[in-house]
């Protein structure tokens, strides 16, 4: 009967525990899913690079939420024409997800929307161009244009400026030379010079695109859309149909680092549940300890999200590494208990000064990344400090009590018998040098590992936005190696200036054989002083209105013939009393003509801005970004932002890495008192890096500009396990067999863990994040095995505690 009590308490024990878990994991994964995470690029990077400025106003300026590029192509131009346009119909019919669709316009289609736009070039154009047009559109020239048009038509030879002045019979669409250098079409076109591949923009309607989530909502519906009628319509499968741009990015770059979070918490709980299973055999602490982790967890968001509210896709990694390093504490506690401690206090007594020390330094370490370029790297460290300091916490006081009252009921297997001469010590001193002499001799060999001159931290792996945007970049033309060149200014004539100035620095620039082309908005931008100096001129082709289309009808042109001239003197018109109403310059009506305008002119809180275009000859190459970029032009150079970043993370090494390992030292030189173990402690680390030199320079591991960031972790993790270790080493007057059986598995089980929590983000999105957790999951393992097995011999040398001949000890 007695039995059955105790079983009895003990499944009501397991079954409370479990109920708390459940809940406790509940509120965990329901913290994760309210996390935001914010996938602007230019957040992520250090504002005062003209690279992250030019990314910074294009997406400010120019990058709308809501508009998401549909690209098609096909091994047939005219296949690829058919699919477009239909496709295009198709989506544009979708009124409740949709607002508007853009695309190239077909000769009829630019008589009946093209005519605003045309109207203001000419508004805009040069005055002694303007009067050539307007003696041209007065009489008795008209007629003569009119005349001379339909003789083209009338000899039946139908080429494509044959068809064009059907539309256009007074050849208002041909353009003075100085509105045709701009060449507009090269810089935003459609089609690729072959027709093979096309391109159509979608407005969407009615989303918040702000928000990832609802922008990856309405994206599926738009693939669910495209899918059922390329199904319908039997479109073959030669043809490739990709989504892209603002909303597509934003969606799949937030749900995959969401995805990632998720991924690597769920994956690091379950490996180191696993790995205290294997370790202990015990469900009741090991319960507790997933708990404790699940509580350290939440409060490290929520406290995350009320200092930083969204979080850069950069901190996704955070959580995963996290778990790895507040799990530490919960296992020194549980393997310090499994020596003989009675109470919490005493536990806390005995390990708390080293537990406490080390939740320091490590937090110290991350919260250093804050002078770190990178301000994705900075905001991911102090989260992984908030959460050491609330993990420590919890540890020493929550799971303490857990720790003292199961570690008792641990197996413990039995003690090594002594080895009669005592281990060796002669292979841990011949590693103290041989292994900084191999580091020295692979520099020799290779050289000293550098950084990766074409890494992009932040390009998300098997991205098909990122697929169907580089097929748009090579296909069509003037966009291949092409970078937006953006300047922006206070009002319109300091926007004009800057334009004049900058192209002057573009120009030089070309001549040098930087850049081998360069596009400037100029007939696009409102020329105030050219619109008010052609008001007379137009004026008074204005007032030939009705002469102008009798002389159209009477010629012979249809209805459709006179639609663009009908436009064009309308427009005129109304810019023309807008300037007489006081308007300081006038800007076209009309969807087609504020969309084409709207992609290379902004206006707006009291900001003007224009964007243009230049092709650099070596795209890596920073001296022409440098030599054309000022205060009020940048360029959104991702080939040169990989060297900018280099430079920088250069600088970051000298002027932020150094000082910070120096204030390491003056740290632990404040912890232990103690030259010798002073020492030893910096040379773990001397040796550590040792090792991690011959590891980059002979295997596939290698430095960038994103994970070169992870040294100060590494150093981190490294003086944890030191800290840990001499500490541990001082308590049993350097009895190893002791440490081997408490704080060495605990080091080995906390390094395990770490280095899981670590490489779980190899398999991240971003290859950043994924190259930031592979080198750390190496580092921490590094920092474990000599921690474990050579620290203690290296303390045994130096303290002279035994030696080959001392007292034996059983360690193998």
């Amino acid at each position: 009967m007695k039995g059955l009590i105790e079983v009895s308490k003990t499944i009501k024990h397991h079954l409370s525990l479990l109920g708390f878990l459940v809940i406790l994991a509940g509120l965990a994964f329901f913290s994760l899913s309210k996390v935001q995470f914010s996938a602007s690029l230019y957040e992520l990077l250090p504002a005062d690079l003209p690279e992250v400025r030019g990314m910074d106003w294009l997406n400010r300026y120019f990058s709308r939420d809501s508009q998401l590029m549909v690209t098609v192509s096909s091994p047939d131009s005219a296949l690829s024409e058919k699919v477009a346009r239909e496709l295009a119909e198709k989506l544009r019919s979708s009124t409740e997800l949709i607002s508007n669709v853009h695309q190239d316009l077909s000769l009829d289609q630019i008589a009946r929307e093209g005519g605003s736009l045309l109207a203001w070039l000419w508004f805009n154009a040069d005055p002694e161009e303007v009067n050539v047009l307007a003696e041209r559109l007065g009489e008795p020239n008209s007629e003569a244009t009119v005349a001379e048009a339909m003789g083209m038509i009338e000899e039946g030879l139908f080429d494509e400026g044959t068809i064009v002045r059907s539309y256009d019979p007074l050849a208002l669409s041909r353009l003075p030379e100085s509105l045709r250098s701009m060449d507009a079409s090269k810089a935003d076109a459609m089609a690729s010079p072959d027709g093979k591949f096309r391109l159509f923009y979608v407005e969407g309607n009615g989303v918040n695109f702000s928000d990832y989530r609802a922008a990856d909502v309405w994206l599926d519906q738009i693939k669910a859309l495209v899918q059922q009628w390329r199904s319908e319509e039997e479109v073959p499968e030669s043809v490739s149909i990709g989504l892209t741009g603002t909303p597509a990015f934003m969606a799949e770059v937030g749900t995959e680092m969401e995805r990632d979070m998720t991924l690597s918490v769920m994956a690091t709980m379950a490996l180191i549940s696993l790995l205290f299973w294997v370790m202990h055999r015990q469900s009741q602490p090991l319960g507790w300890l997933i708990a404790s982790l699940c509580l350290i967890l939440i409060l490290t968001l929520n406290l995350g999200g009320l200092f930083f509210g969204k979080l850069s896709v950069m901190s996704a990694g955070f959580a995963a590494i996290l778990l790895g390093l507040a799990v530490d504490y919960g296992i020194v506690l549980y393997r310090e208990a499994m020596t003989g401690v009675v109470s919490p206090a005493e536990l806390r007594r005995k390990v708390g000064p080293a537990i406490a020390w080390a939740a320091v330094t490590t937090a110290a370490v991350f919260l250093s990344l804050n002078l770190s370029s990178l301000p994705g790297i900075a905001e991911m460290g102090n989260l992984v400090a908030i959460g050491i300091g609330i993990g420590a916490t919890v540890m020493l006081w929550g799971f303490s009590k857990i720790a003292v009252q199961f570690a008792g009921q641990s197996v413990q297997k039995p003690a090594l018998e002594s080895q009669k001469g005592g281990p060796s010590v002669k292979w841990p001193g011949i590693l103290a040098g041989l292994i900084p002499l191999l580091a020295l001799g692979s520099v020799a060999i290779k050289e000293f590992p550098h950084l990766e001159a074409e890494f992009h931290p932040f390009r998300i792996r098997s991205s098909p936005s990122m697929r169907a945007w580089q097929e748009m970049q090579s296909s069509l033309r003037g966009r291949e190696n092409s970078v937006p060149v953006v300047f922006a200014a206070d009002d319109m004539e300091q926007l004009r200036a800057t334009m004049d100035s900058l192209e002057a620095r573009l120009i030089e620039a070309e001549q040098s054989g930087a850049i081998e082309h360069f596009i400037l908005p100029r007939g696009i931008l409102p020329a105030p002083e050219n619109q008010r100096l052609n008001i007379e001129s137009l004026r008074s082709v204005v007032a030939g209105n009705d002469r102008i289309l009798r002389e159209i009808d009477a010629a012979g042109f249809s209805e459709e013939g006179a639609d663009l001239t009908r436009d064009v003197l309308h427009t005129w018109r109304k810019l023309i009393d807008a300037i007489d109403n006081g308007a300081p310059f006038a800007m076209p009506e009309g969807t087609f003509a504020e969309w084409t305008v709207g992609r290379l002119f902004y206006q707006g809180d009291g900001k003007f801005a224009a964007l243009g275009s230049a092709r650099p000859a070596k795209p890596g190459d920073r001296d022409w970004v440098v030599a054309v970029c000022n205060e009020r032009s940048a360029v959104a150079s991702l080939g040169s932002l990989g060297t900018a970043l280099n430079e920088r993370i250069r600088g970051d090494l000298k002027y932020v890495f150094l000082p910070m390992i120096g204030i390491l030292a003056l740290m632990l030189a404040v912890v232990f008192r103690s030259w010798r173990d002073w020492f030893l402690a910096m040379f773990c680390l001397m040796f550590s890096s040792c090792a991690m030199v011959i590891l980059t320079l002979w295997t596939p591991l290698s430095w960038n500009s994103f994970n070169i960031c992870g040294l100060p972790l590494l150093f981190g993790t490294g003086l944890d396990f030191g800290i840990h270790m001499i500490f541990a080493l001082r308590r049993s007057d350097g009895d190893i067999e002791l440490v081997k059986r408490g704080i060495a598995k605990a080091l080995i089980f906390c390094g395990t863990s770490s280095a899981i929590g670590f490489g779980s983000l190899s398999f991240a999105s971003a290859h950043g994040l994924s190259s930031l957790g592979q080198i750390c999951a190496a580092g921490i393992l590094i920092n474990m095995v000599v921690a474990v097995w050579l620290l203690p011999r290296w303390y045994r040398l130096l303290h002279k505690k035994g030696g080959p001949d001392g007292p034996p000890l059983s360690v193998r």
